[in-house]
């Protein structure tokens, strides 16, 4: 069931391959914002001096402390963009999962209005879904403190260094599942209210969290073996783009192609990953059928969780 669900959620994201642009694009403007700011302070302060030549290579933490004290501006520059523009991007982001969910929902490949159509219905409904899963954050992310319970049961309060270093890989390993498993707990959540309509965002989570933890094997293989596969393909993009550092046009030019190569690749994961599910979700609790999305004003936001 699995593999058929990534390979029907591949299938559903080749239909819509317009849909990757959008959010790559969406991807690629915050992006900017970051760093044309950044660009402009490192051209004045280094210009075409034999500093700026090594620019191209690897970024040496020392000139960026030399570029911050000789440039306090950037200070409160960046100051407001790392408020703005993550806060920004993550409303965006849920803005346009709705659009896709819908689109999924389908099954007839992208339609423009339709997916827009689909982002405004449910945006509203998504932030209420947020709100509600706070708690259930918090209590998923509590996971990673079982490995310092376990340690002080055991060892005590002062335990062995080697068992402070691989206890350490333990929390961060429990923290990776953590962050896992509330990311799908909201995606089913949000699958739940884009096939059936609801307007309760307590139901949706309730659905989500019954979903996730009573098909555990399945969802969990799912979502885990995707993030595998982009962990994969960071690890192998990674020394290429290091290995591309020379103050080359032709150099430069093929780093920044790879780089958006890379994030394409991001925004098309991340899409499988919203149709695989949905898919399962189906397979799980019947398929349901084609979703007509409501363009009613009064969808917009739904009526109080």
């Amino acid at each position: 069931m699995i593999l058929s669900s990534i390979k029907t959620g591949l299938a559903q994201v080749w239909k819509s391959k317009r849909m990757v642009l959008i959010f790559f694009l969406a991807n690629l403007s915050f992006a900017l914002v970051l760093m044309l700011p950044f660009r402009a302070a490192v051209s004045n302060f280094a210009g075409e001096t034999l500093m700026g030549t090594k620019l191209a290579g690897h970024l040496p933490i020392d000139f960026i402390f030399e570029l911050m004290k000789n440039n306090k501006s950037l200070f409160s520059i960046y100051g407001t963009l790392f408020m703005l523009v993550p806060a920004s991007y993550w409303l965006l982001s849920l803005f346009l999962s709705g659009g896709a969910f819908a689109t999924f929902a389908r099954g007839d490949g992208y339609s423009s209005p339709a997916f827009w159509a689909g982002a405004a219905t449910y945006f509203g409904r998504f932030n209420r879904l947020f709100l509600w899963s706070l708690p259930v954050f918090a209590v998923l992310l509590c996971l990673q403190f079982l490995e310092t319970g376990f340690q002080r049961l055991i060892f005590g309060s002062d335990p062995y260094e080697y068992v402070k270093y691989w206890g350490g890989w333990v929390k961060y390993g429990l923290r990776v599942i953590s962050f896992v498993l509330c990311a799908m707990v909201y995606d089913y959540a949000r699958i739940h209210v884009v096939t059936t309509g609801e307007t309760r965002m307590r139901v949706s989570l309730w659905h989500g969290i019954r979903t996730v933890f009573g098909n555990l094997g399945r969802t969990f293989a799912l979502a885990f073996g995707l993030f595998l596969c982009g962990a994969l393909v960071l690890a192998i993009y990674n020394p290429i783009a290091d290995s591309l550092a020379a103050p080359n046009a032709f150099v430069v030019l093929t780093l920044f192609v790879l780089q958006q190569a890379y994030m394409l690749f991001r925004m098309l994961l991340r899409l499988t990953l919203y149709s695989s599910q949905l898919f399962l979700s189906n397979k799980l609790a019947g398929a349901p059928a084609p979703l007509e999305i409501s363009t009613d004003p009064q969808g917009l936001e739904g009526a109080a969780a």
